[in-house]
């Protein structure tokens, strides 16, 4: 059994959710042939875990940690690079440029980076999005919701009146947009339980291009059996046949909400749950 030692700017209490991701799942065992050593807040405290010796790999679970790591270290080193993140500076690049391998979210994090980067994805706990596992009353939308009305969660910043241009207008009135990006509705879905309830009811999830949250969301709705459609692709007619075909089926079955899509919920499930995970991480430290 490997061993791993985590390195972070964070304090106790304060970890990132991808930083405790990373965490739990060597804590549970969830990453084959390897184990966490500990953790280190700082560089003396590095320093001090790899006099001791029994560490086989360093991971910087932030950008800022990397500014730890010596030019002339003599042990392998793994950095972090999450969607939320915090906007790196020129010396966080650096610092992550000297380490052996960045594991980012997104593969658009690689774009500032020069080091060799591998595109890990998203971390999700997939059984709190699930209705089956982790089901969340309407209830919980009782001030922004219609249940006469086909709820429709919006989750792109586009100009609605652009978006919804091409739709008959009688669909528009069939429907309850929640504008997800909205300053109204950011107040309103401020608790996780709600983010959930909203997934879990909405009949489909209208995402777009250009937003590094929207690969995230994507993933919460699959995982809550949530379809989606990307409503900015370059040809419009695609996702507005979709929607239609969506609210079609929405009358036909009497108005009554849609069956979970099992099937996507098991996909991200193999992807990007929790076991998916540490499987990804134990593949990215065997490098080493």
């Amino acid at each position: 059994m490997k061993r791993v030692l985590l390195a972070t700017t964070e304090p106790e209490g304060e970890e990132s959710y991808g930083h405790l991701m990373i965490a739990d799942a060597l804590n549970r065992a969830r990453v084959p042939f390897w184990t966490k050593a500990g953790t280190v807040r700082s560089s003396s405290e590095l320093e001090a875990a790899m006099e001791i010796g029994g560490i086989d790999l360093v991971h910087f679970v932030d950008p800022q940690s990397a500014s730890f790591a010596r030019i002339n270290r003599s042990y392998p080193a793994v950095g972090s690079l999450f969607i939320d993140s915090s906007n790196l500076s020129s010396r966080m690049v650096d610092d992550l440029d000297l380490l052996d391998l960045v594991l980012v979210e997104s593969e658009i994090l690689s774009s500032s980076l020069k080091c060799e980067t591998w595109n890990i994805g998203t971390c999700l706990d997939v059984d709190a999005f699930s209705p089956e596992s982790n089901p969340k009353p309407r209830d919980l939308l009782a001030s922004i919701d219609d249940e006469s009305k086909m709820l429709v969660c919006v989750g792109t910043d586009s100009d609605f009146q652009v978006l919804v241009a091409e739709l008959d207008k009688e669909i528009i009135a069939d429907c309850n947009f929640v504008m997800m990006h909205s300053n109204e509705m950011e107040y309103l879905l401020d608790e996780s339980d709600r983010i959930i309830a909203l997934m879990q009811h909405s009949e489909v999830l209208l995402i777009g291009d250009g937003n590094l949250y929207h690969p995230k969301l994507e993933l919460h709705a699959s995982a809550s059996g949530c379809p989606s459609l990307n409503c900015t692709s370059q040809d419009p007619r695609q996702w507005i046949e979709d929607f239609m075909r969506i609210h079609r089926d929405w009358i036909r079955a009497g108005k009554v909400p849609r069956f979970p899509d099992e099937r996507a919920i098991e996909s991200i499930r193999k992807t990007n749950g929790l076991e998916a995970y540490g499987r990804n991480l134990a593949e990215a430290y065997s490098r080493f």
